[in-house]
């Protein structure tokens, strides 16, 4: 019965893999296709020219470069940002007197977008590289705290009840009852925190920066080479997937005692 219940999980997989390898295909045959019917190549590149700006972006170095220096903003500023949105969010959502302080600060922060912070970011911090983390830093905690409160609140009081009448204390329940029932929030925020980063990226290196992949889309705007925009795009897409399927194989790890994760 396992083995067969595994064998449906595997197939299932599989289907779904090969449904996004379709869907992936679909995308590039239409493309294509439109290339093909425009009258203006600098437009629309076909996907060869596409292809070769890709190659000479890795044999030059450019497009490598840029790459790691967007995934080293974007990972710092991912990271500070996420980890103060997890440890603000939990407190805030599971010690009444902290969520009476903080719930009206962050309510009132959430609804400004990060990139509105701009202008303040470089009369604090001028135009290095600590502005551009910070945006992505903002983006990524105003991204995140949401879901980490939500989970810390909407823990089983039937779990939190039964631990008192053992005795625990409340910092006790906190770190062996709320935090792991809040994990599928946790990481449901992480996710959106992701999305956040990289949205937020491209603006962030336009603050003065010489090198990124923010910095390759304006620069193949300004000089007019679309293949340039259209790879910068795709290795944003393909990075931006693989952080995410990354956090998902974590989060069924951690939860692998749970039936949903085995579905």
């Amino acid at each position: 019965m396992v083995r067969g219940f595994r064998r449906a999980v595997r197939r299932r997989r599989q289907w779904q893999w090969s449904l996004g390898v379709a869907a992936i295909a679909v995308v590039v045959l239409v493309y294509w296709v439109l290339t093909l019917t425009s009258d203006n190549p600098a437009l629309l590149p076909p996907p060869g020219e596409i292809l070769q700006g890709f190659v000479d972006g890795v044999r030059d170095g450019s497009l490598v470069d840029a790459t790691l220096a967007s995934l080293r903003r974007v990972a710092i500023g991912y990271g500070i940002g996420c980890a103060v949105a997890v440890v603000v969010g939990s407190l805030r959502g599971w010690f009444r007197f902290v969520g009476y302080i903080l719930d009206p600060i962050v309510d009132a922060l959430r609804p400004v977008p990060a990139l509105a912070y701009i202008p303040l970011v470089i009369l604090w911090f001028g135009i290095g590289e600590s502005a551009r983390i910070l945006v992505i830093g903002v983006a990524s905690f105003l991204s995140c705290i949401v879901s980490v409160t939500a989970g810390m609140r909407r823990v089983p009081p039937v779990y939190v009840d039964a631990a008192r009448t053992m005795g625990a204390r409340r910092t006790r329940i906190f770190l062996t009852i709320a935090l792991p029932s809040s994990v599928p929030f946790i990481f449901a925020g992480l996710r959106v925190a992701l999305g956040a980063a990289w949205g937020t990226l491209v603006a962030a290196e336009l603050i003065a920066a010489q090198t990124g992949l923010g910095y390759l889309l304006q620069a193949g705007q300004e000089f007019f080479h679309t293949e340039i925009v259209i790879v910068a795009l795709i290795v944003i897409g393909v990075i931006g997937f693989l952080m995410d399927a990354l956090l998902q194989a974590v989060e069924s790890w951690l939860l692998r005692w749970s039936p949903e994760t085995r579905r």
